[in-house]
């Protein structure tokens, strides 16, 4: 038990800030995501174009009769797609700021022939919203004509021409992202307030949720929420404890001889997630030792060698915790794997806020997105 301490404590101290700041495991991954969208290099008009930040944006599309189930999951999946070419649309955003479009039908012309086509105008508006806040940050519109055998893809033929890789549409959406990070700015205390009511409710990963997509470039308040964001994430791994332990009873049983299974990094990466104060860690610790036992004595001195050396790949991530820069620490798979979990956190958090919010049950969004003309 004496090595797999140090590795506890690693999953709350993995940052590269200075000795005297709260260190954060997530800022990394907070800053990479950041550069990854900056690197692309995307062109628009001549010019390399980019996002200052690391933030990301739901999608939102209202039922419409006008565009049928399948037109609304077409327009969906096209602006997933084209806020992704940006870098900034994910899973595990904060669901209160979105983009959802208002599809107007303008004109519908039925023709004469066998079989019958529809040819549908549509005007389109894009908008940036903060849900809660009842704030439009910026909109974006456009129109398209399209031909289809039935209205729903008359729809999507109009919808598919669309090109998304222009300056009106950078445009829409860095305006978008100059207000939220305002508003993270100005607004720190709140977000910590909306955190902390989650976890009093045991929502952890909600919690984790709204503190994690504060982008770093809010540098005040990203510093003042990074001790509770690491708070939240492990506490969220406790709620989880009994399935991280059931992941680790399934990695060590793969070997019907535990004599000779050799050091097991999938499981240790469990077991190091399993926090000491949970209701798990009895068990896990129990289950640990029992495989101890059952080892050879040249196997145990190879595991404890290879411990050893795992223990010192963790201690050197938390000194420098650079893995793009260094590619040994890239490999690091307890690394990659605890941003896995930081990344599932993030999504259950995301799905649980959407449940919380319930776009179509806010009178102002209905509103807002509804068709403001109807073509019969």
């Amino acid at each position: 038990m004496k090595h797999i301490f140090p590795i506890l404590m690693v999953l709350l101290t993995l940052s590269c800030q200075q000795q005297n700041e709260v260190k954060d495991p997530f800022e990394r991954a907070n800053r990479t995501d950041s550069d990854n969208s900056n690197n692309d290099n995307l062109i628009i008009d001549g010019d390399t174009v980019s996002f200052s930040s690391n933030f990301k944006l739901n999608v939102y599309v209202a039922d419409n009769e006008d565009i049928g189930a399948s037109g609304k999951q077409l327009i969906e999946t096209r602006l997933v797609a084209a806020m992704t070419k940006f870098g900034i649309s994910g899973s595990g955003a904060n669901p209160r700021f979105f983009v959802g479009p208002v599809v107007n039908l303008i004109s519908k012309n039925v023709t004469a022939t066998s079989p019958t086509k529809y040819l549908n105008t549509y005007e389109i508006t894009l908008h940036a919203v903060d849900a809660l806040n009842q704030t439009i940050f910026s909109s974006y519109a456009f129109s398209g004509k399209g031909v289809g055998d039935s209205p729903d893809k008359a729809c999507i033929n109009a919808f598919q021409s669309q090109k998304f890789d222009n300056a009106e549409f950078y445009k829409f959406l860095k305006t978008a992202e100059e207000k939220i990070l305002n508003y993270y700015n100005q607004n720190c205390d709140v977000l910590i307030q909306e955190a902390e009511a989650e976890a009093k409710i045991r929502n952890y990963s909600s919690a984790f949720n709204v503190l994690n997509n504060i982008p770093k470039e809010c540098s005040e308040c990203f510093k003042k929420v990074s001790a509770k964001r690491v708070e939240y994430f492990q506490m969220n791994l406790n709620n989880e404890c009994q399935s991280i332990l059931a992941n680790m009873k399934s990695e060590l049983g793969k070997y019907n001889d535990a004599s000779a299974s050799g050091f097991n990094d999938a499981a240790m990466n469990y077991y190091a997630l399993i926090d000491r104060q949970s209701s798990c860690f009895p068990e896990a610790e129990k289950l640990y030792n029992n495989h101890m036992k059952k080892m050879s004595p040249k196997a145990r001195r190879d595991w404890d060698l290879q411990m050893k050396n795992w223990e010192k790949q963790v201690e050197m991530a938390d000194k420098e915790f650079d893995l793009k820069r260094d590619k040994e620490m890239g490999n690091l798979e307890y690394l990659k794997f605890k941003e896995e979990m930081a990344a599932k956190a993030e999504i259950e958090g995301n799905k649980k806020l959407l449940q919380k919010y319930n776009y179509d049950e806010l009178p102002w969004l209905r509103k807002l997105f509804t068709p403001r003309q109807h073509v019969d």
